[in-house]
């Protein structure tokens, strides 16, 4: 695996690692992307995990990267770096106490799409779970772009309280969770993103109607805040579908596949799921 210097990301540096796992170095952390790059293609889908099996795969994590060759664009997958922490399977990009990582993703995603130059109308971030709040939250600090999200937690908060304490331990040690939800805020609610941030980037938000955990703790308090914080959502599409057997889980592989190739093209018709 080659290391490259987040500084000298550019076109030609990004070509000659195309289909690699490369570490980039970034004011000393590294992270780990893999690039899958496309002649001729003026796209690029950036994915981000979901929770991982630590019994089956150890960091570095790609999800969805054998599906490159069905999207029409350019693909991005960024590990998280949060959950090389021993124990942790999901991390949002929270990071360590000191660094956000989220945003050190965001600059190396706009640096790679500075770099191939692509319109920023031109740029899908998707993933599903955790995926999906990262996805959000990348969107919205690389304006004009698009997410695609499959049952997207909003608030890391509300996910289970097993794995919450577990991240909370290992990134904030010493903190009660009151400081940490305060202090913090800004890494583990997407509203209290918008609402900074003072913008709402073009989000799909798909969601299983029939997961009551996801309703109850992310889709409907999603929506309350919205509502409460009189926060203009013109922007989310709300694509609900009825699946009692996959709960959680995502949609197909087939049917993101499609969703996110429409999405591409600006050719959307909303398919049963």
């Amino acid at each position: 695996m080659e290391t490259l210097n987040y500084e000298d990301l550019n076109n030609d540096l990004l070509w000659a690692h195309n289909n690699q796992v490369v570490k980039i170095m970034k004011d000393e952390l590294d992270i780990y992307i893999k690039l899958n790059l496309k002649e001729d293609n003026h796209k690029l889908v950036v994915f981000s995990n979901g929770a991982i099996d630590p019994s089956k795969s150890k960091p570095p994590v790609f999800m969805r990267s054998k599906w490159h060759e069905d999207f029409n664009a350019n693909c991005l997958y960024i590990d998280d770096r949060t959950v090389h922490y021993k124990q942790l399977r999901i991390g949002w990009g929270v990071g360590r106490e000191e660094r956000h990582f989220l945003k050190d993703y965001s600059e190396i995603a706009q640096q790679v799409t500075q770099a191939l130059q692509i319109e920023s109308q031109n740029v899908v971030y998707c993933g599903s779970s955790a995926g999906g709040f990262m996805s959000m939250y990348l969107a919205t600090l690389h304006k004009g772009t698009t997410a695609v999200v499959n049952n997207p937690q909003c608030y890391v908060d509300r996910y289970d309280k097993v794995n919450v304490e577990k991240l909370y331990t290992k990134i904030f040690p010493n903190r009660s969770r009151d400081y940490i939800k305060k202090q913090y805020a800004l890494r583990l609610s997407i509203t209290s993103l918008f609402r900074k941030q003072k913008y709402v980037p073009k989000i799909y938000y798909i969601q299983n109607r029939l997961c009551e955990t996801d309703m109850t703790r992310h889709f409907d308090p999603f929506c309350s805040f919205l509502n409460k914080y009189e926060i203009n959502s013109s922007n989310i599409k709300f694509i609900l579908y009825n699946n009692k057997k996959l709960g959680h889980n995502p949609i197909s592989r087939e049917a993101t596949v499609n969703f996110v190739n429409q999405v591409l093209e600006d050719k959307l018709v909303i398919a049963e799921f």
